[in-house]
This record gives C-alpha cells, sequence and structure tokens, in this order.
C-alpha cells in the first residue's frame, strides 16, 4: 500500500475484514467509503512496490514591480496553506482514507514561498493577466520550478486599499491542471488569515472582477477567499467543477461547486459549509501527490471507454459500457449541467467502481431541459479521459435515448478515425451508415466514410457539370498554417481533440476546405466559370483571441476580402470569377498573430 494512503482501520489481518465493515458503517457517507475503498484497492495495487515519490505543491508569492509584499504574509500563507491542506485532508478521511492531505513543500517544517516581484506595477496587472504572469513566474524561477512537471499556486499581493476603507483587488483567480502539472492563481490581502474566521462584526467591503462592490463582514470573507485558494489548488490537482450529488446535500456545499464561497463556514456559525464531495474524493484517491507514486504518471493514456449503451431507468440516465484504455480504469463518473449555463458549477455527479472492466451508473437529470453530460473515466495512474454529449428529452421529458446512442457512435468512428484508419474502414461501412439511429448520425458517418475512401478530385477546368463545390475538386497548391489540408471535414490529426465536422454558428456542413491561418487553396479554372460563393468563418470551438481574414484572389488580382471574423461570426461571399484561370482561396489571422484561427471556407461552389 503507498505510504500515504493508509485506511483508518489498521487491525491485524485476521480482522481487517470486520474492521472495513466497521469503518463503512461508522462514515457519515457509507457508500462513498466502499466506492473509495474499492478505488483504492485497485489503486493500491496498480502502485505496489513502487520507490515513494516526494512531489509537492510549490508555493509562488507574486508581488507588482512598485510594491513590496502585503504585511505578514510569510506567516498568513504558512497558516492558509497548513489550512486548506487540512481541509483535503478532513475531506478524505471522511471516506476512511488517511492521508497528510495536500503536501506542500517545506523545509526544516516551515512553508517555502517562492518570491517573484513582476515585472510591472501594480496598474499593469489585472484578472486576465494570468498568462502574463505565468510567463513572469516561469522566467524568474528557471530551474528552481518546473511549472510544466510540478504543482504551482500561486498567490497574488496585488490588492490594496482605498481611502474610502474598500480593499480592491485585481488578480488573475483559476487553476488548470491534470495528474501531471497544474497551476493556480488566487489572491491575498492582509485581512486573509484562517484566524480571523470567528470575526462576524468587523465589516469588510471589497472590489473585484465579479463585483462593483460587496460587503460581507472579516469572517464571510475569509471564507471566500480561502475557500477560493482551496476550489482553485482543486482545479490545478485536476479538480473540474462538481456538485455532488443528492446523497450529499446534507453536508452543506461542495467545494468544487460553489463550495469556494463557504469554505469553513461552520467556524463562525455560517450555513452550508464546504466539503469535498464524493467523485473529488475519488478522482485525488489516484493522484500521485495522494498515492506518494509517479508510476504512469507521465505516460499517455490511450483510450477510456470501449463500449457504451444509454438507457432509461426508473426515469433517471442509465450509461453502462466497458472501461479500456491503455492504463487500468478504477471508476465511472459522470456529470450533468443545464445547457443554458455558461458554466459547470452546477453540475451534478453520479459514480461507480469499474468492475472487470464493466461499469453501470444512473444519474438524474436535474430538469428536462436540454444539458451537458460528461462521462469520465479514472485511472489508476491519476489521469482520467472525458466523453460529452448533449442531453435532450422528448415531449414526455425522457432522455432522448437515440440521440445519445447516436452521438457515441459518432464519436467512437471520429476516434477511430483519427487513431486507427484501417480500423475505421471496418467501423463505418455503408451499412453501419444506414443502421445508425439517428438522421444527423447517418450524416456524420457518411462525412467520415468520405475521409477514410475519397473519391478522385474533379479537374474543374474539365467538368461539364453546372455547378461543383472546390473541396471536391483537384487543387494546384494547398498549405495550412495548423496541421494538414483537409477536405470536407477538419483536419484529422491524431493528437488533437477539437472536432472533425465544419461547423460555423451551430451549422454542419457537408462541403467545405479545412484553411488554419495562414492557408491558401489555389485552383485551376480554365477561364470556363462564371461565379463562386461560400460562407466563411471561424469553425465553432474557436477561443474569443482568434480571428481570420478571409481573401479570394483571381490570376493575382484581389476579387473579395473580409474584415477580421472572430468565433461566431460568419461571412458570406460571392464574386464574379469570369474569365479567371486560377483561383486562390487565403485565409490569415487578423492580428498579427494565427492562434485560434481555425479558419473554414463552407459550402466553397462554382456555378456557370
Amino acid at each position: 500500500m503507498p505510504p500515504s494512503i493508509r485506511l483508518v482501520c489498521r487491525l491485524a489481518p485476521a480482522l481487517l475484514f470486520l474492521g472495513l465493515l466497521r469503518g463503512l458503517a461508522a462514515s457519515p457517507d457509507p457508500d462513498g467509503a466502499a466506492l473509495l475503498q474499492s478505488a483504492r484497492r485497485a489503486i493500491d495495487a496498480y502502485h505496489a512496490g513502487q520507490p515513494r515519490a516526494d512531489g509537492t505543491v510549490r508555493v509562488v508569492y507574486f508581488h507588482p514591480s512598485d510594491r513590496d509584499p502585503l504585511p505578514d504574509h510569510a506567516a498568513r500563507l504558512e497558516r492558509i496553506m497548513t489550512d486548506v491542506s487540512a481541509f483535503y485532508r478532513e475531506g478524505l478521511l471522511r471516506f476512511g482514507l488517511e492521508t497528510d492531505g495536500v503536501p506542500l513543500e517545506r523545509k526544516e517544517g516551515r512553508l517555502v514561498l517562492h518570491v517573484v516581484r513582476g515585472k510591472k506595477p501594480a496598474a499593469g496587472y489585472s484578472y486576465e493577466s494570468g498568462d502574463d504572469t505565468k510567463a513572469e513566474v516561469r522566467a524568474a524561477l528557471k530551474g528552481t520550478v518546473d511549472l510544466d512537471r510540478e504543482h504551482v499556486i500561486v498567490i497574488y499581493g496585488l490588492s490594496h486599499r482605498e481611502p474610502d476603507g474598500r480593499h480592491v483587488f485585481a488578480a488573475p483567480y483559476y487553476g488548470d491542471g491534470t495528474q501531471r502539472s497544474g497551476v493556480s492563481h488566487a489572491a491575498d490581502c492582509e485581512r486573509l488569515d484562517p484566524t480571523l474566521l470567528h470575526d462576524t462584526h468587523t465589516p469588510f467591503v471589497f472590489t473585484e472582477h465579479y463585483y462593483a462592490l460587496r460587503r460581507e463582514t472579516v469572517a464571510s470573507f475569509n471564507s471566500m477567499y480561502l475557500g477560493g485558494i482551496a476550489h482553485e489548488l482543486g482545479h490545478g490537482l485536476g479538480l473540474p467543477h462538481d456538485s455532488g450529488n443528492a446523497a450529499e446535500e446534507g453536508y452543506g456545499t461542495s467545494l468544487m461547486g460553489l463550495g469556494n464561497l463557504t469554505y469553513r463556514n461552520d467556524r463562525w456559525g455560517g450555513p452550508n459549509p464546504a466539503f469535498l464531495s464524493r467523485t473529488s474524493a475519488l478522482r485525488l484517491a489516484s493522484h500521485p501527490l495522494i498515492t506518494r507514486s509517479n508510476r504512469g504518471r507521465w505516460e499517455p493514456l490511450k483510450g477510456g471507454i470501449d463500449a457504451l449503451t444509454f438507457s432509461v431507468d426508473d426515469g433517471g440516465l442509465r450509461s453502462h459500457g466497458k472501461a479500456g484504455g491503455s492504463i487500468a480504469s478504477y471508476a465511472v463518473v459522470a456529470s450533468v449541467w443545464p445547457e443554458r449555463d455558461q458554466e459547470d458549477h452546477r453540475a451534478r455527479t453520479a459514480a461507480t467502481a469499474v468492475e472487470l472492466g464493466e461499469f453501470s451508473l444512473t444519474i438524474n437529470p436535474p430538469k428536462a431541459e436540454p444539458s451537458h453530460l460528461r462521462i469520465d473515466t479514472l485511472h489508476v495512474n491519476g489521469a482520467s479521459d472525458s466523453r460529452r454529449f448533449l442531453l435532450t428529452f422528448d415531449a414526455s421529458g425522457r432522455p432522448d435515448i437515440a440521440a445519445l446512442n447516436a452521438s457515441w457512435l459518432v464519436d467512437q468512428a471520429v476516434a477511430l478515425v483519427r487513431q486507427e484508419p484501417a480500423r475505421a474502414r471496418e467501423f463505418v461501412t455503408e451499412a453501419a451508415i444506414a443502421a445508425a439511429p439517428t438522421a444527423d448520425a447517418k450524416r456524420k458517418l457518411a462525412l467520415l466514410r468520405q475521409a477514410l475512401v475519397p473519391a478522385e478530385p474533379l479537374d474543374v477546368a474539365r467538368v461539364t457539370t453546372d455547378r461543383v463545390y472546390l473541396s471536391d475538386a483537384r487543387w494546384t497548391s494547398a498549405r495550412v498554417g495548423w496541421g494538414q489540408v483537409s477536405r470536407n471535414v477538419y483536419m484529422l490529426d491524431p493528437d488533437d481533440r477539437a472536432g472533425v465536422f465544419l461547423v460555423l454558428r451551430g451549422q454542419l456542413y457537408d462541403k467545405g476546405l479545412y484553411a488554419h491561418s495562414a492557408s491558401q487553396y489555389a485552383f485551376d479554372l480554365g477561364g470556363k466559370w462564371r461565379t463562386f460563393s461560400g460562407a466563411v468563418g471561424l469553425r465553432d470551438g474557436a477561443r474569443p483571441q482568434g480571428s481570420a481574414v478571409f481573401t479570394v484572389r483571381g490570376d493575382g488580382r484581389t476579387l473579395h476580402r473580409t474584415g477580421a471574423l472572430r468565433a461566431g461570426q460568419i461571412a458570406q461571399i460571392r464574386v464574379d470569377v469570369t474569365g479567371v484561370k486560377e483561383l486562390e482561396l487565403l485565409a490569415e489571422g487578423g492580428e498579427g498573430h494565427i492562434h485560434n484561427s481555425w479558419a473554414v471556407w463552407a459550402d466553397p461552389l462554382l456555378r456557370r
């Protein structure tokens, strides 16, 4: 058994089973404790005999060039991070897992702080400065802290107090990570201290990115901002948002839901104190910082779910399948949250153990409204694999099972096309297309089939039809700024996790050219066509910083040029190409870079 995961009851082997039963019965969540113990057995077996890994969370204190660190920052951070680690220790203990909590970098028993003075004054940083500050931390601590292979939390001394007594915060506040590494960002304040969680009398007024003006007590402020540190650290360790399940409603508010606002509320009499949910604990059980083993930590995870079917079970949504992958899976988690929510903070969860490679679990969607559904397999090396679906409902309020099963079928086909084209040709057959449960699935499988078994490109200078799509035509030259040129589907890169279909503002196009900037496609028209038309934009999923400018050029002369288009924007193009011999379609980044410039030429049609 790895040294830092220990069953609370340390009985002699002959009494172990009896002790386990008693431990589960004493747990406030016996079902969760049983699930965690099942997970622990699989995880322990995988890591047995491995050398101890001494990884820790490393704490960076960042302050601007024109200000010193906030008063008493080192002593306060010692108390803050110790309390946060203890919160995780207590949360895991609720399920029968005795740990040291989140391990922190210490020297001679004291928390190690890596202090970084920023390159800019305080006015140069804001809530949106995370990329810049991360780059500064990387440069300042090069050779000391490795952001790509360690878990790091950056605490920002970027708050100040206005003459009216109001505190103003301007720090990045988010976290992201996996079992391999992660970086979290959170804010400091001279009144941030777990010893002040009892101060329910002193008012605290502040301004930050969410609140123009908010009034709290010192105690409730500490619950919010200490909870923010604990929450963002969770993200840095790889925990997604999770509001828990129905059986946990009486415990308070899940830390990875909205529990960042109610951290340690019980210390001052506040409502719904934060707790570590069953599924958050289940994920942490295999984390290298908890198992103290690096076995498999850096191995790529290939595959997660080998088979999956959906059905309705007493009004709930039942998922049954086989969990596979290159590294064994010990549990499966389902999460569901309303599609109308911009974030997944309200995600309700359900979890089950993987037994002999199979799993079955039921989750009850909160309402009969379109919702996001995510199925995650959890693996013994701390990794996870996610599959996402859109959950819709029929007129009677029952989940649309046909649409879910069709979505899974298409996802499987996409994965095979990317990873194993030879197998994909056997999977995506004409018979499979005909048997697909929905028209949308038939359409998408047909597009994948065309990509696997492409038709001979047409010579548009010689065809006799009245119209032809350039995505079916032979080009004389082609290049893209990222990946490989592709027709009628997006790039089929085995390492790319973005969608493969050409979708602009929710509309799927059967015909089109993948044209990530900077790109160029050239065609010999032979002077025999009259008009070119199409729709252009960034494929759905592009981030806001992406943009593209589209240019149609005939025989070296610009015939049409769009302005810079961002995600969600589409331009319709119709150009006279009478007499044009060479037609060029070009896309370039709209702001001097090509990041997220996922350009698409949709329905690129020539007419006589």
